[in-house]
């Protein structure tokens, strides 16, 4: 028997997208699935669809759904997160804060005041859940989506034996979209990702087994040619993909990163320094907080589908975990970027670190590549994000209320785009005002 358990089942377009791909391969022979969220409206319609899904591929999964995650933890295989605490208020709040500072965040969920602060009021409910697997469910895995990323698995490394993994869209949606850019298909691709979560590097990359660094850095010196690349971008369909910032970063430092404009730019001091520097580099529009705002209307969709007789759309959507999930169930193998604590992977990065490296999976479980020296420049950018990953993680797990805020003000004094804006004295005042707004939360 085997059981896979979402936590956050609510997230509309993971858990259809999760579930779609599951029923897809028909060599994987789950026999349970239970939805977990706290928010019972959310539940039953996301129970509803997938119970449609299910029927509708003639599966023989069993669909099982409560608010209460102690009632089905017990006989788990596979637990996945994808929560989020606080929901949109607290997020925008956040952002309002960091802005009266002048830190101009596009994103805020993964480092800087944002992605602390989000880590300080959800990391937490990690922790809580996984003190509840070591009690029902020890030897299942943990799959982690919820952002900090980094955050999350490091406030988890250091507290819990569970066997938890970290997964993220950005590595496989980058090498496709470069891809795209190379007018080729990724089928045609070969690459070589690590560096750590939303600042990975393609170490390398090839088409057809030729190197394609000589095309992309063609690209990269002719700022015409990177605009006449802009597209229509998958998370917000009315905007276009302004790629400025990643192959500015490629023609200053050698190789193509991960994670999107938007994110990347505020991991970094060169892009987000004042309004017409955004401008510039298209990525003034914080289309994820949009999109949080508008995500009733995509409940309102999958209601409507619910109610009707219409065919429900099910393609495969390149998720990883379904691939890890069949290769552990089918023992083969399948290889996949996954964020891990690093213990010497990569060895010019911190041991204690959260790295984001290929993995082998098999029926014995996850297996890290090791990788080596990362190039110097590459290291040095991460490390100035790792900085921050640790002591932020150091400041969720403290219990004592003085020294949490002592670290959580000192990993943002050293969050490279917010001491590139702000003085020391000012990073405190805005830390205990961002303290005060989530009293309820910390």
């Amino acid at each position: 028997m085997s059981k896979l358990v979402i936590i956050g089942a609510g997230s509309k377009v993971f858990v259809k997208n999760l579930i779609g791909d599951l029923l897809l391969d028909d060599g994987l022979k789950l026999d349970k699935v239970s939805l977990v969220d706290i928010d019972k409206e959310k539940l039953d319609t996301m129970t509803k669809l997938i119970t449609r899904m299910r029927d509708q591929q003639k599966s023989s999964i069993k669909i099982e759904s409560t608010t209460k995650r102690e009632e089905i933890l017990g006989g788990a295989d596979y637990v996945v997160t994808t929560i989020s605490v606080g929901e949109e208020e607290a997020y925008e709040k956040e952002l309002k804060i960091a802005d009266k500072y002048g830190v101009n965040q596009n994103v805020g969920d993964t480092i800087g005041p944002g992605g602390v602060f989000k880590g300080l009021r959800t990391v937490p409910a990690l922790l809580d859940l996984c003190r509840d697997m070591e009690k029902y469910c020890s030897d299942a895995y943990l799959f982690n989506y919820t952002n900090p990323m980094a955050i999350s698995m490091l406030s988890i490394f250091n507290t819990s034996k569970i066997k938890a993994y970290g997964l993220c869209h950005s590595v496989q949606g980058t090498a496709e979209k470069l891809a795209g850019y190379l007018n080729t298909s990724i089928e045609d691709v070969s690459y070589f990702c690590a560096g750590i979560n939303h600042m990975s590097f393609y170490l390398k990359y090839e088409v057809n087994g030729k190197d394609a660094y000589p095309i992309l850095k063609e690209i990269a010196s002719d700022e015409d040619e990177i605009l006449k690349l802009a597209d229509n971008n998958k998370y917000a369909k009315t905007e276009r993909l302004n790629d400025m910032v990643r192959f500015e970063m490629l023609k200053h430092f050698g190789y193509f990163i991960t994670e999107s404009p938007w994110h990347l730019s505020e991991y970094l001091p060169y892009f987000r320094k004042n309004v017409d520097l955004t401008k510039e580099y298209g990525i003034e529009k914080r289309w994820n907080l949009e999109l949080r705002k508008n995500r009733e209307e995509y409940f309102e969709d999958i209601v409507s589908i619910i109610d009707s007789d219409k065919k429900i759309e099910i393609k495969m959507s390149g998720e990883y975990l379904p691939k890890i999930i069949a290769a552990i169930e089918k023992n083969t193998i399948y290889s996949s970027n996954i964020n891990v604590l690093n213990e010497g992977i990569i060895t010019n990065l911190p041991y204690s670190a959260c790295v984001e490296v290929p993995c082998l999976i098999d029926e014995s479980g996850i297996h890290p590549c090791h990788i080596g020296d990362l190039p110097e420049q590459c290291a040095a950018l991460n490390r100035t994000n790792i900085n921050v990953q640790i002591l932020a993680a150091k400041a969720i797990i403290e219990t004592d209320l003085d020294r949490k805020k002592e670290l959580a003000k000192m990993a943002i004094k050293l969050d490279p785009l917010t001491v590139a804006i702000m003085t020391l004295s000012d990073i405190d005042k805005m830390v205990e005002e961002l303290f005060k707004l989530h009293e309820e939360y910390i």
